[in-house]
């Protein structure tokens, strides 16, 4: 068994959403595409589920943490807003028997603490933890965010395995719940878009079934080419491994990333773009997050922030200091903002160019 399951993202610099709880380690579906199984690969495949008591000592301590020395401990002290399964599927199979994500929402829950559900399993998790989700609606806790990608109900047969729920059934699951009388704020989480196996067609076509179903807001970021996931693609006979690797380079994607950008703005969708590079200097994001939702109390001290306001031409200390809310790194947020740091993109990546005249706190 785990003990609490609470994480923050290594590159938090990146993402408003970094503070994650994984019910479990393993994520059953398994699917050939998802580059965290690597961890797996490397540590183990067991399933290592939470402990409840631990998980909920371990965010009431750091509500009363009077002195938070590192990015975790200060995104818990600031109540910081949680994605539920950002390394594997809170509502796996595994959930009927272990009901560690129902009791991680029932937390949360009672301690009033915003939190983001990910997960291809929406069905279940109305079934499983309806309750508590109606509960969080009503303070204005709870976004969910069904993952669906491009692909539909190609990537469930291919990449999923068909190990995941229906494209249908997920679809069904959002209408039911955007149709209450109190909708719960809901995205889709649409990574990873594919390049060399996904078109932009196949896109539209997504956003198109995601409108008709009441969705507003959806996502997409191209795909986490690591070795694990290069040998498992490798080896199914409907993969191009070579044609994926060709486009899903910066030089083909920035070409790509524009037709999706243009697609979701003429069928009135509000996407998420994480790739603030490529995505270009003038790309506003509409949301709080890059994830296309907005949520009570995301973490402001990344690249999502500093590009909305080096885009109001703010000066590059002015940035940092608006942006600084203790749950990030500061000397990694200066060397993305000021472009100091070559192991990291940076805001001169995407268009602004700032001299470091004032490079300490």
């Amino acid at each position: 068994m785990a003990k609490h399951g609470i994480t923050v993202r290594g590159d938090s610099a990146y993402c408003p959403l970094p503070l994650s709880i994984e019910p479990y380690w393993w994520c059953e579906p398994n699917c050939p595409h998802c580059y965290f199984r690597g961890l797996n690969h490397v540590w183990g495949s067991d399933m290592r589920p939470i402990d409840l008591p631990e998980l909920e000592k371990k965010l009431v301590n750091g509500l009363k943490n009077t002195s938070p020395q590192s990015i975790l401990a200060y995104c818990l002290k600031a109540k910081k807003t949680i994605r539920l399964g950002n390394k594997t599927d809170p509502f796996q199979p595994a959930e009927e028997h272990y009901r560690r994500s129902t009791g991680a929402i029932e937390i949360l829950t009672r301690l009033e603490w915003s939190y983001v559900v990910q997960t291809r399993f929406p069905s279940r998790m109305w079934r499983m933890a309806r309750k508590s989700l109606r509960i969080a609606n009503l303070s204005g806790l709870v976004t969910l965010l069904p993952i669906i990608s491009p692909g539909l109900e190609l990537d469930w047969e291919i990449l999923e395995g068909k190990q995941t729920e229906p494209i249908g059934e997920r679809l069904e699951a959002i209408r039911k719940w955007l149709g209450m009388k109190n909708p719960i704020p809901t995205g889709v989480q649409g990574e990873p878009y594919i390049p060399g196996f996904h078109t932009p067609q196949m896109f539209e076509d997504a956003i198109i079934r995601l409108k008709e179903a009441g969705v507003v807001r959806y996502n997409t970021y191209n795909f986490h080419f690591t070795p694990h996931v290069a040998k498992r693609l490798a080896g199914i006979p409907e993969v191009d491994i070579e044609r994926i690797w060709y486009y899903n380079q910066d030089a083909q994607w920035r070409k790509i990333l524009p037709q999706l950008l243009d697609i979701a703005s003429r069928h009135g969708i509000i996407l998420g773009c994480p790739d603030f590079v490529n995505s270009g200097r003038d790309y506003r994001e509409k949301a709080n997050t890059c994830c296309g939702i907005d949520v009570p109390n995301p973490c402001t001290f990344n690249t999502h922030y500093f590009k909305k306001l080096a885009q109001d031409s703010l000066a590059p200390e002015d940035i940092l200091e608006q942006t600084w809310d203790g749950s990030g790194n500061w000397e990694e947020g200066m060397g993305i903002v000021y472009g100091t740091n070559k192991d990291m993109f940076s805001l001169k990546d995407a268009g602004f160019d700032f001299s470091c005249k004032k490079c300490k706190k």
